[in-house]
Formats: structure tokens, sequence, C-alpha cells
């Protein structure tokens, strides 16, 4: 038997991704990060400089096409700088591994090392960001031989109407221009014409606070409770005796704008929920046509409804897929609708609705980017 003299070269490499698994590696990684994130920060300083020249000129969007991307990209970091630091992740690692000889390592490797670093160190020390300033935009997917459509930009609002209408009707009666919107949450089936919700619910349409009926409400605890103010949305489980009045819910988030208690979480920090988190939720189980509502890995709104039949769980696995950060259950089955620039997108006529999440349209990214720099540069003026 022939011995093969030892390879320390490999030794190393081996040693080195051990270093990695451990902790002390991904602190490594992480003052590797903002060592660089500082000297980044120049390079930002000086597109922002330009950006602010051709804003201030007012040379029009065509001009600044060449610009754009640039802005676009100081504003994305500046407002979701978790991205930034995952870009700087994926470069350093790739620089990482040709200073250890394997340059040849795929990015799917590559990716299979950064995506858990990402997710289990970088990402919690950041707070979840919003972007409610893109445009709204229509995707139709598949996804586990599931169809979706996918509606996501803009703002997000909360209609409460005066009574049940289809879903286009709730939108062109209130007045706000929703460039789209997914039906809501559950409402009290008792009377045709009601518009009486299960849970408080509370909307800018009108900006009343109305409560739910107690009885109700204890069967809805730890549900989600959903917030919404002009900058952020939170899903904070419901507690009956405390977010039952304005004044409890304006506790939990000071400028709350809009807030109703939603069916179930489907997703809840990138993570699907469980079939066994669903127990006690009627027909959560069965297969239907499904709506929900939520915020993508980029911290931009996202309303949508499955165009064939779902159980909830399984929903849940697939837009964790489609990149969904947090998202929850809305009013389903025969009430399932979605509309677009208004239009419904649904080949049949859903049950009558006195409830919407509708996106309104905003700035455009580059405008939303040329807003940021300038105003950024009188700070530090």
């Amino acid at each position: 038997m022939t011995l093969n003299p030892k390879n320390r070269t490999m030794d190393y490499k081996i040693l080195a991704f051990r270093f990695l698994s451990k902790c002390q590696g991904m602190l490594t990684i992480l003052l590797l990060v903002f060592v660089n994130w500082y000297s980044l920060s120049q390079n930002i300083a000086i597109a922002e400089d330009k950006a602010v020249d051709a804003c201030s000129n007012d040379i029009g969007l065509q001009q600044v096409s060449n610009l754009a991307s640039t802005t676009v990209e100081v504003s994305t970091w500046v407002n979701n700088p978790q991205i930034g630091v995952k870009t700087l992740v994926q470069v350093f690692g790739s620089h990482f591994l040709t200073y250890l000889n394997l340059s040849g390592f795929s990015q799917s490797g590559l990716d299979s090392l950064v995506d858990p670093i990402w997710q289990r160190v970088i990402l919690p020390l950041w707070n979840p960001s919003f972007d409610f300033n893109n445009q709204v935009q229509l995707t139709k997917t598949t996804i586990n031989q599931i169809p979706l459509i996918l509606i996501s930009g803009g703002k997000p609002i909360t209609i409460h109407a005066d009574s049940r209408y289809q879903l286009k009707e709730v939108v062109s009666k209130s007045g706000t221009n929703a460039i789209a919107a997914v039906d809501g949450t559950f409402f009290s089936l008792k009377y045709l014409t009601s518009n009486v919700m299960i849970g408080p619910v509370f909307s800018q349409i009108n900006n009343k606070f109305i409560p739910g009926n107690n009885g109700e409400n204890k069967k809805l605890a730890g549900r989600p409770l959903v917030l919404i103010s002009p900058n952020e949305v939170r899903y904070i489980p419901f507690v009956p005796d405390k977010h039952n009045t304005l004044a409890g819910i304006q506790a939990e988030m000071s400028e709350v704008s809009d807030a109703f208690v939603a069916g179930a979480w489907l997703v809840k920090n990138h993570q699907p929920l469980a079939a066994i988190s669903f127990k006690g939720l009627y027909g959560a189980d069965v297969p239907r046509h499904r709506a929900f509502w939520g915020i993508n890995q980029s911290g931009v709104p996202t309303i949508g409804v499955s165009t064939e039949s779902v159980d909830s769980a399984n929903l849940g696995i697939i837009l964790a897929s489609s990149g969904m950060r947090d998202a929850v259950m809305l009013d389903s089955g025969q009430s399932t609708s979605l509309v677009y620039k208004g239009e419904s997108l649904v080949n049949y006529e859903p049950r009558p609705v006195p409830h919407a999440i509708a996106l309104l349209e905003t700035q455009s990214k580059v405008n939303a980017a040329c807003l940021l720099v300038v105003n950024k540069t009188k700070n530090r003026g």
C-alpha cells in the first residue's frame, strides 16, 4: 500500500470552512462588511452629489436616465441598508474564497454559505424596513403548481365601505384612486347589506375606529393584528382586552392610520407557518381560492390571490418561496377578489365585501431618489 503525502493546502481549506461555520467566522465577515461599508459611503456621497445636480437643474426624467440606476441604488441602500450589506457579504465572500484558492467555487456554493450567515446573523441586526415608493406592478407566476396573481408596490391603505359591494365598486366609491386592491378581512354574515367586521377595524378613509364584538374578540386572540402607518406595517398578536380601543392600538403604533385583525399568519419573518398553527381556523386545511397580503423581502407591500385552490399551510410555503417576508390570510373562498386599474382579475363573480386592502400609486423611484439625496445634502449643509 502506498501512502500519498499529506496535502497541507487542503487541510488549511478545510480548517477555513470550519472556521466560517463558527461564530468567530461570522463576526469576521461582519467586521469586513462594516469596514468596507465605510469606504463605500464615499462613493455613495459622490453619487448623491451628481443626483443633486441633476435634480436641481430639473433636466427631466429622460435626461437623468443614465443616472437613474445609481440614484435608485443609493436610495434603496439608504432606505434598506440590509440590501447593501447582503451585497457586500456576497462580494467579500467571493473574495474570501479566492483568498482560499477556491475561485472555482460555484455561485450556488457561495450562496449556500452566504444565505445562512445573512438570515441568521446579519438580518436580525437590522430593523425591518419598508418601501412605499415603488410603482404598482402586476405579476403572474406559478409556484408548486399553484398559479398566483401578485401586485406589489405603492402605499398600502384599507377601505371600510358603508355596505357590501363588488371589490371594484368598493375601490371606486372610496375616492382614493387606488391602483389595485384585494378583498379584506372577515365580516359578519348576519345581514347581507351589513359592513360589520369581525374584530376591531380602523380605516383612514373614514378615520373612524370601530371596536369588535367582545364575544367574537375572545375567539380572535393571537391572530395577527395588522397595523398600518404612513411609513410602516406591523403584524402583532391580537390581545382582545388591549387592542379593542383606538388608544390601545395607538399604544402599539402612535401614527396608526389603518388596523384590522387578519385570519392567520401565512409567512412570519421569512418562514412559512406549519399546518399545526392553523388549528382552530375554520376551513384552513380545505383547498380553496385564497386572498392574502403582506410585505416582501424588499419591504414592498404586496397583495394577491391564488387562482386555483390551495390550503393555508401550502400557501404559506408558496408565498415564502415567492419572496414574502410577512404575509397574512384575508377572507378567502367565495370572497376572494382582486382588482387592478378598475378591472377584476378573477374569472368568476365573487361575494360582495365591505373591506379591502388597497395600493395607492406613489411618486416614481427616480423622483423619490432625487428627493432623498437633495434632502440629505441640505441636512449635511
